[in-house]
């Protein structure tokens, strides 16, 4: 696994999930304004038994470096915010990301994004990651821009697994080649 244990952000603290994430995790995705834009892997509605096996997963992939999923938490309330995935540690690979919407419009998804892409990157394994979104979802849309992810059409087959609102339309991609210093050092 070349992902950290932690990661800290100027805002937030990402780390594994873990237990203590369950009601947080549970309140977020229980919320139709978060989950309408999740691909149907995520049910709804987002119950407490969904919430004990994603936890129970997301431990399991992250000590085995199968996938990497960070719990978000605040650190000037303490409280959990939200969470990222990166779906593989293979050169291309896909992330996806939530957030309470009591956090929404803070910059607090580019922020998270951005740590995660750059510690994807500097791991050497990934190469590119993709993410995919709805058209309707222009916030979700926004963060992806200001990080360096380029539109690139409809999601391929391989991505495509969206649709509990109107479906992930919109395909992004962001090379390695385009994650340049500037850009890390850049205040989006």
């Amino acid at each position: 696994m070349s992902f950290p244990d932690l990661i800290e952000t100027e805002r937030l603290i990402l780390r594994p999930y873990g237990w203590q994430d369950l009601d947080g995790h549970v309140e977020i995705l229980s919320n139709w304004d978060v989950t309408q834009w999740l691909s149907t892997n995520v049910p709804f509605p987002f119950t407490r038994a969904d919430g004990e096996k994603t936890i129970a997963e997301a431990i399991r992939q992250f000590a085995d470096g199968s996938s990497i999923r960070y719990a978000l938490t605040d650190k000037e309330s303490g409280r959990h915010v939200g969470g990222i995935r990166v779906f593989s540690e293979t050169p291309e690979t896909e992330v996806g990301y939530w957030l309470h919407p009591d956090f929404w419009g803070r910059g607090l998804g580019t922020e998270i994004l951005k740590s995660v892409i750059g510690a994807g990157f500097d791991g050497g394994i990934i190469t590119r990651f993709v993410a995919q979104t709805a058209t309707k979802n222009a916030g979700s849309r926004r963060i992806l821009e200001k990080v360096g992810f380029k539109h690139a059409g409809t999601p391929p087959p391989a991505y495509a697994r969206c649709g509990h609102n109107e479906g992930c339309s919109e395909y992004y991609r962001l090379p390695i080649a385009d994650w340049s210093q500037d850009l890390r050092r850049k205040d989006v």
